[in-house]
């Protein structure tokens, strides 16, 4: 007989490991054979041009009479209607139009989509910011409470107030519009074909008091009264006090009064920091013996934070001080400092003078003008301008001398009537104009020239004299407009 494999006897022996492993593997086929039979996966019918019908409807029948035990899933192929076809062209996408911050043509910065709009110099402001936030938390934090525990809650009031609304003052001043003027486009020659003169009359109005005003090249219209253009920020200012490198941007209309109140309240924190950083080193020095030597300087070595900032304070007060003196002066007098240093005002020869009162009101009380322009907006979302403002800012006026001479303290007006007497035949006036600045001069020697020009024009086109002869009776001639 054939002996048996060793293998047969294992599976035969049911105490054997061969044969449980057998075993094992007959009960995982038996529980697979019950479960559900694996789902076939047949595609729908074929949308893609290569497919035969013959293959579509192979596809369709075979998705319709699934195998014995088996699930039909119909899997449907993935769209080609999406995918762009050669013949069709290609979608242009639509640009999105600019908005105007984004093109301004001057020097600022802007920041959060157009919602902060600062100077050319957004790190002065920050600096100034600082400059006062540092020695005010200093204060609060080492200072105030010593003097609050003797002397009251209401320290802490004040050594709060003052400071909030120094830099409240300080960020809205600096992150305002100044008072910007928009940019128009060149008007064109004048009707009569003439050039157009660089200075022409305005009347001040609530004064009626005349003024004269300069053609601007850059925005193309003659700058309102007051108005200047700043080199610095590029853009024409609506009532020109002043670029400040402190807060980094110009002072003019819509930011005067916020700069005024950031001034007179740092003077008035100044103050007030100096005070109570005494009165500390005071207390200070009460806490010691009555007969200890030298008290005062262990005084203040017990309060080094409120000996550094007060003398930090101190400084800046002389500094804050001038500067509120002067400011108070111009409030008074209705000036700006840009007109304060270049004109001079009298009180009698001033157009802006309104009285006491008045001039302090036109500061503190007169509603601030909106802007004139949306900066997050585009160019057709901006504030639409008066027709009639523009019109008149574009229009033309026979041009008048320069507004003072300092010499004979003399207003345009009176020079006016000078030239027309005939006081300016001896060239008396040119020499006169030597003594002003350097853009009166200029302004007054292309004066000249432009009305010199045009009564030349005017005695050629008549048929009159000769240009010689011309010139002599317009009460021009050619030395003394050389002299201006």
């Amino acid at each position: 007989a054939r002996p048996r494999p060793q293998n047969e006897l294992d599976a035969s022996n049911p105490s054997s490991s061969a044969s449980r492993r057998a075993i094992g593997r007959g009960r995982a086929r038996a529980i697979r054979s019950r479960a559900e039979p694996p789902a076939r996966v047949v595609l729908s019918s074929d949308t893609s041009p290569s497919s035969s019908n013959a293959t579509k409807k192979k596809r369709e029948a075979r998705a319709a009479m699934p195998g014995d035990g088996e699930t039909a899933v119909t899997v449907d192929p993935p769209k080609q209607e999406d995918a762009p076809s050669a013949s069709a062209p290609p979608k242009e996408k639509k640009e999105r139009e600019p908005r105007l911050w984004e093109e301004w043509p001057g020097k600022d910065r802007f920041f959060c989509d157009g919602r902060c709009m600062t100077g050319p110099s957004p790190g002065a402001l920050l600096g100034t910011t600082l400059t006062i936030s540092i020695p005010v938390i200093l204060f609060l934090a080492f200072v105030v409470p010593d003097v609050a525990s003797e002397h009251g809650a209401a320290i802490w009031v004040f050594a709060v107030l003052l400071p909030a609304w120094s830099v409240t003052n300080l960020v809205i001043t600096g992150t305002s519009d100044p008072g910007y003027l928009p940019r128009l486009p060149h008007p064109g020659p004048t009707p009569d074909g003439r050039a157009r003169p660089r200075y022409r009359e305005e009347i001040v109005e609530g004064t009626g008091k005349a003024v004269t005003v300069k053609w601007n090249d850059t925005c193309n219209f003659y700058q309102p009264p007051r108005a200047h253009h700043c080199s610095v920020n590029d853009d024409c200012v609506d009532k020109f006090d002043h670029h400040c490198p402190w807060v980094g941007t110009t002072i003019g209309r819509r930011n005067y009064r916020t700069f005024l109140f950031f001034v007179f309240g740092t003077l008035l924190m100044c103050v007030y920091v100096v005070c109570v950083c005494a009165l500390q080193i005071q207390i200070k020095r009460d806490d010691l013996a009555a007969g200890t030597e030298n008290r005062t300087t262990k005084a203040i070595e017990k309060a080094p934070v409120a000996m550094l900032v007060m003398i930090f304070a101190f400084v800046f007060f002389w500094f804050l001080g001038i500067m509120t003196c002067f400011h108070a002066y111009l409030v008074l007098t209705n000036q700006t400092t840009y007109e304060s240093f270049r004109d001079g005002y009298g009180k009698d020869e001033n157009p802006y003078w309104r009285g006491r009162l008045g001039n302090c009101a036109e500061a503190f009380c007169w509603r601030r003008p909106p802007s004139r322009f949306n900066f997050r907006g585009t160019k057709d979302q901006q504030p639409k301008l008066d027709d009639a403002w523009v019109a008149h800012l574009q229009g033309s006026v026979v041009p008048l001398p320069p507004r003072v001479d300092r010499k004979k303290k003399k207003t345009a007006k009176g020079r006016a009537e000078e030239h027309a007497e005939g006081g300016g035949d001896d060239g008396s006036d040119g020499s006169d104009e030597g003594e002003e600045g350097r853009g009166e001069r200029r302004g007054a020697g292309s004066h000249l020239a432009e009305l010199a020009a045009i009564k030349l024009e005017e005695k050629t086109a008549a048929g009159g004299a000769d240009g010689e002869d011309a010139d002599d009776e317009s009460g021009y001639d050619a030395e003394a407009e050389n002299k201006v």
